[in-house]
């Protein structure tokens, strides 16, 4: 008998520390449970819609002054957003505003502007761009141009061209940048200081931003007409380019033909703020034995709307032409050739050489 109950009295002290274990741990859940619950009490935050962006050119000069405007984001609508626009060396560094005037640095290098936009029971939206500060002067900005002891003034407008002669002409060793017609690459003034203008056919050969009718066909040596070039100097006909291209490969070359293994003498592997302007290919060298510099100034079609090729390719305006095409050669990253294609008149925007006959070189000096 006393065995027996020492034996349930054992049994209850395990049934009361079971006991005890399972209160303990049902507390401690519905413990958990309302802490829980009481954070489900925060809503979450809401997204905000639309694609936060505003733009600043991608080159620019130091000190330059531009318009900032966030824009893209549709909620939460009106006032309730805050747009703040920081940058390190830009002036201001700082500022809450949708709309800004904002300063490039004074420095040359490359620097990041970033926008956030933020309200009230939204998550943070954020957005950078960045510019890249130049020199003003091209013969600065272009590490690895070869200049020579010959250039011209355009009186137009003062800017400063060098020149080689080439068989019997002479040529702009440099792409045009005359802004009385054309575009620059993407819009942005800086770049054409570096790579020249881009002008449809049209607006090379007229001279003119709207030219009002199709020019005629342009024959000969040193015979093409001025268009966009400054006084003395020609658009090259077809017979200009050949001249060039028997001159330098020292084989009679037509202007249709594919001028093979061309392409890399004549582009220059330069560079700006110490970042390379063409992209490399080791099928293209760019060793610009020749001195003509030709940089990758890209294109434009459609009105202007659409920029391609920067960093990869050059086309350069002829003044022959077929029907509603006009003629260009080109030259492309990641081929030696320096070849020959076509493209509408008005459509398509090009950069430009200018030339003239070797005996004229006593004009415009």
């Amino acid at each position: 008998m006393h065995k027996a109950t020492n034996f349930y009295l054992h049994l209850q002290i395990i049934i009361d520390m079971e006991s005890k274990s399972t209160f303990t741990f049902f507390f401690f859940l519905a413990s958990l449970v309302l802490v829980t619950g009481c954070n489900k009490d925060e809503p979450d935050p809401l997204h905000m819609l639309g694609a936060l962006k505003f733009d600043i050119p991608s080159y620019s000069y130091p000190g330059e002054t531009f318009l900032v405007e966030a824009t893209g984001i549709t909620r939460p609508e009106g006032d309730s957003v805050i747009y703040t626009f920081q940058g390190k060396h830009f002036t201001p560094d700082s500022i809450v505003a949708k709309s800004v005037q904002i300063t490039v640095p004074d420095s040359l290098g490359t620097f990041t502007l970033t926008l956030t936009a933020s309200a009230e029971g939204y998550t943070k939206s954020m957005t950078s761009r960045t510019t890249t500060v130049i020199h003003r002067f091209f013969t600065v900005i272009v590490e690895g141009f070869q200049p020579t002891n010959d250039s011209i003034t355009d009186p137009r407008d003062n800017k400063v061209y060098y020149y080689k002669r080439y068989g019997n002409l002479d040529w702009f060793i440099q792409n045009l940048n005359w802004n009385g017609a054309g575009l620059t690459y993407s819009n942005v003034l800086a770049l054409g200081t570096i790579l020249g203008g881009l002008y449809t056919w049209d607006q090379a050969i007229s001279g003119e931003d709207t030219p009002m009718a199709p020019a005629g066909q342009f024959n000969g040596l040193g015979a093409g007409p001025r268009g966009v070039c400054p006084p003395g100097w020609t658009i090259p006909t077809a017979e200009d380019w050949a001249d060039l291209a028997t001159t330098v490969s020292g084989t009679p070359m037509g202007f249709l033909d594919p001028w093979n293994g061309l392409g890399e003498v004549f582009a220059v592997d330069a560079k700006v703020n110490g970042n390379k302007l063409w992209k490399y290919h080791p099928d293209n060298e760019k060793t610009n034995i020749i001195g003509w510099n030709a940089l990758p100034a890209g294109y434009a079609i459609l009105s202007g709307e659409t920029f391609s090729g920067y960093g990869q390719t050059s086309f350069w305006w002829s003044a022959s032409s077929d029907g509603n095409k006009g003629y260009y050669r080109l030259i492309h990253y990641a081929v030696d050739r320096f070849s020959c294609a076509s493209a509408d008149k008005s459509a398509v925007y090009a950069s430009v050489r200018c030339v003239r006959k070797a005996e004229d070189s006593s004009q415009n000096e």
